[in-house]
């Protein structure tokens, strides 16, 4: 079924073109989300291939919950891809709380498996991949605020506008909490009550 469904694609998205555009994909992946869980070997590379067409980001969740650490060693191999949508991919698919997807529990209680993909991936070129680190740190930070502050202070650097941006949505929950370590390492006074 993998191959018949893989040569139903169309052609990859084009820069970071949208990936809404993509939307006649989603019974597609729904299709390798709901029969591919036994077969990760097949279905983790085509899932790579399909998320150029239209993120992937829900269909490899069953395959995370199913073998966490297997899976992240699959994806973390992709890291250097030089297709944006894959790298993004890898970053959204693995959220703790994706919106619209099922939450990943054992992320939600231990982030520390998908530390080193964000690290990978926080310098990214592309805005677009940028952006989902800073959301899935975001996630992370719902959980475990300290660690949120932590990794972000490890990549703060005054200099990288790209860099402060990414950690300022990152943050963007703390802040507006008023967490403490996250006003600092931005600069700012704790909250006033």
């Amino acid at each position: 079924a993998i191959a018949q469904l893989l040569a139903s694609m169309g052609p990859p998205l084009q820069g970071t073109e949208e990936v809404t555009s993509g939307m006649q994909y989603w019974p597609v992946l729904h299709f390798v989300e709901v029969w591919g869980v036994d077969h990760s070997g097949v279905t983790l590379p085509a899932l790579k291939e399909m998320t150029r067409c239209f993120s992937a980001e829900f269909a490899v969740r069953p395959l995370l919950n199913r073998d966490l650490h297997g899976t992240l060693g699959v994806l973390s191999s992709w890291l250097g891809d030089p297709d944006p949508h894959v790298r993004r991919w890898i970053s959204e698919g693995t959220r703790p709380r994706l919106p619209w997807g099922g939450h990943l529990k054992e992320l939600k209680r231990d982030p520390s498996p998908v530390i080193p993909l964000l690290r990978a991936l926080y310098r990214d070129p592309e805005e677009y991949v940028r952006r989902s680190v800073a959301n899935h740190m975001n996630d992370i930070s719902k959980d475990h605020p300290d660690v949120a502050v932590k990794v972000a202070e490890d990549w703060w650097d005054e200099s990288d506008q790209n860099t402060c941006r990414l950690v300022r949505r990152a943050l963007r929950g703390l802040i507006k909490a008023g967490h403490p370590g996250a006003l600092a390492l931005l600069g700012y006074g704790p909250a006033e009550g």
